[in-house]
């Protein structure tokens, strides 16, 4: 996930959380998958995978769980 490798990796020198947001952004919606979520909930997620309580498995639960109707 690269949302995840981002936020724990930190491979830029700056906003490793908002690359990592726009690359998750747009792999799903190359993958023909819309999201309608708040950006406070994006927050939450990256917050959640910094603090090691997500695994992948449950990065993509939630990221499914967001799916627009």
């Amino acid at each position: 996930m690269f949302l995840e490798e981002c936020v724990l990796l930190r491979p830029l020198p700056a906003r490793n959380e908002l690359f990592g947001y726009g690359l998750a952004i747009a792999y799903l919606e190359i993958s023909g998958v819309r999201v309608d979520t708040k950006f406070e909930l994006w927050l939450d997620l990256i917050k959640d995978t910094r603090a090691l309580a997500l695994d992948s498995y449950q990065i993509a639960d939630r990221l499914r769980s967001w799916r627009a109707a």
